[in-house]
């Protein structure tokens, strides 16, 4: 242990060296071709420190994916915080844009959109991160505001989050995810503008 640290301080290090290189070797190799052996060699730690902080390459996975769950919802959150316009330019356009530009990354797409679904299932993520909690945060002022018609809530959150998810999807899977993120762009606004009412 360095001089000076607490052991809290310690683990924290080696907590922190853990998700780091867990979170670079996923992103570059996917979960399934990414071992513990090389996650600990990474994060310079004893095969001892990564079962003491997680139960196996899984629980580690989800931690990572949680991180990067945050960091999107933070990026959103500062650019409908950073964007002028009305409500809908500063909820809706804003997310969708952030949404597709994190989709199009390469350090985060393949553990967002690509392993995440497969290693946790569907439901974890629904229930999580960017998931029906958050939605139902910006949806419900839009509704209370008149900016989206008065429909059922919870389907609405359902297929919000499924637009959402795929559009995701599409862009991290594409051979020009940059390519592929402003042909999504219009169309998923497109899709979402039809939820404001008709006068």
């Amino acid at each position: 242990m360095p001089p000076g640290l607490t052991n809290a301080e310690q683990s924290g290090r080696t907590r922190r060296a853990l998700l780091d290189a867990a979170r670079e070797l996923f992103a570059e190799h996917g979960y399934s071709a990414t071992t513990n052996e090389e996650i600990v060699r990474r994060a310079k730690v004893t095969r001892g420190a990564l079962y003491h902080h997680f139960a196996d390459k899984a629980a580690l996975f989800q931690a990572v994916y949680e991180e990067q769950r945050a960091a999107l919802v933070h990026a959103i959150t500062e650019r409908i915080q950073d964007t002028a316009g009305d409500m809908w330019q500063r909820v809706i356009v804003a997310a969708c844009h952030v949404l597709l530009e994190r989709a199009a990354d390469p350090s985060t797409r393949r553990i967002l959109y690509v392993d995440g679904p497969a290693v946790l299932g569907q439901r974890t993520i629904q229930q999580s991160g960017l998931g029906l909690e958050r939605i139902r945060q910006g949806l419900a002022p839009l509704i209370a505001a008149g900016l989206i018609d008065p429909l059922p809530l919870d389907p609405l959150l359902h297929l919000f989050w499924a637009n959402c998810f795929e559009a995701g999807s599409y862009v991290a899977y594409a051979a020009d995810p940059r390519r592929a993120q402003d042909e999504m762009l219009p169309t998923l606004l497109r899709v979402f503008d039809g939820l404001r009412p008709r006068r």
